[in-house]
C-alpha cells in the first residue's frame, strides 16, 4: 500500500511540472550576489503574430554578471534566450519572444 500511494505521489507531482508550460531563463547562481537591473517587460498579444522584446544590460562599473533570470509571469508559451554576453561578462542581450498570438509579460532580473 505504501508503495502504491509513493507511486501515486511521483506521477501527481510529475503530471503537475509537465502541466506548466513557462519556460523561464535561470542562468548562474545569485547566492550572495546583487540585484543590478530590474525590468518588467510587458506585450500586448496582436493575433496571428508573434511579439519579440529585447533587453540590454552593461554594467556601469564594469561589473561581473553572475545570475540571470527572465520569469514568465504568465506561464505562457514564450522563451526568453541570451543572445549576447551573459553570465561572466560585463554586458547580456536577452531576447524574449511570445507564441502567435499571445503577449509577453516577463520579469529579467541580473545579478552581479
Amino acid at each position: 500500500m505504501l508503495t502504491v500511494t509513493k507511486y501515486l505521489l511521483a506521477l501527481v507531482i510529475v503530471l503537475c511540472i509537465s502541466d506548466s508550460k513557462a519556460e523561464d531563463l535561470q542562468v548562474g547562481n545569485a547566492t550572495g550576489s546583487v540585484l543590478a537591473y530590474l525590468e518588467n517587460v510587458k506585450l500586448s498579444g496582436i493575433p496571428f503574430t508573434t511579439r519579440t522584446k529585447n533587453v540590454f544590460f552593461s554594467s556601469e562599473k564594469n561589473q561581473i554578471i553572475k545570475a540571470i533570470t527572465a520569469r514568465d509571469l504568465d506561464k505562457s508559451e514564450g522563451k526568453a534566450t541570451v543572445t549576447a554576453g551573459g553570465v561572466g561578462s560585463t554586458f547580456v542581450n536577452i531576447k524574449i519572444k511570445s507564441d502567435r498570438g499571445d503577449g509577453i509579460n516577463y520579469q529579467v532580473q541580473i545579478f552581479v
